[in-house]
């Protein structure tokens, strides 16, 4: 749903009123990059607070993103000094599980008891925690990680919205300058009365 609402705007902002003394319909420049339609209408006001808003977005997530994989490093590097576990070609799964599990007895022995045999782990996968300190503490590094990965979603959802109302307001600017150039005043004469229709080129 998230796709096709951001595909339905772009298709938008490049169709409607493609005839226009702009070159690129500044709804689509504002999409491309927030600010750049509302800086082509001479908005500047508008143009700064959402050139502001996407570069502050796109900063704060490349700031999660990279403190989301420091961390990622820092509790596989922890479970191989304190678990002997090797980290090369596990997925997410399997990080989760150790950090709920003080060795690979204690899962394949519970995973036997429920039946779920597609869940067990070879030798070659094994763990044996040093403390169950320590694991809890891997498990808190683990979800601070996931958590921060999890943030980036999040943010990379914010940048889609600033940029559909940049489209939007660039939509909204340009309309209201075309409305300023249709005026109507009435005319009132010895001759004749009536109603004045002014178009601005």
């Amino acid at each position: 749903m998230h796709k096709k609402i951001v595909l339905i705007i772009f298709s938008c902002c490049f169709f409607v009123h493609s005839n226009n003394t702009y070159g690129m319909h500044p709804s689509l420049q504002s999409f491309l990059f927030p600010g750049w339609g509302q800086t082509t209408l001479n908005n500047k006001k508008h143009a700064r607070t959402f050139t502001v808003i996407e570069l502050t977005l796109w900063a704060t997530y490349l700031g999660s993103y990279t403190f989301s994989k420091h961390q990622k490093f820092q509790y596989q590097s922890f479970a191989a000094n304190h678990a002997s576990v090797n980290s090369a070609h596990k997925n997410h799964d399997y990080w989760v599980d150790i950090g709920n599990y003080i060795d690979i007895d204690h899962h394949n022995e519970e995973h036997l008891r429920w039946r779920i045999f597609n869940e067990l782990y070879a030798e070659k996968d094994s763990w044996y925690w040093d403390s169950h300190r320590n694991m809890k503490k891997f498990e808190n590094m683990r979800i601070k990680s996931d958590l921060l990965k999890k943030n980036c979603e999040y943010i990379i959802g914010a940048i889609t919205l600033n940029r559909i109302l940049s489209a939007i307001d660039s939509l909204y600017l340009l309309r209201s300058l075309q409305t300023e150039k249709i005026t109507f005043f009435p005319v009132i004469g010895e001759k004749h009365n009536g109603l004045k229709f002014v178009i601005k080129i």
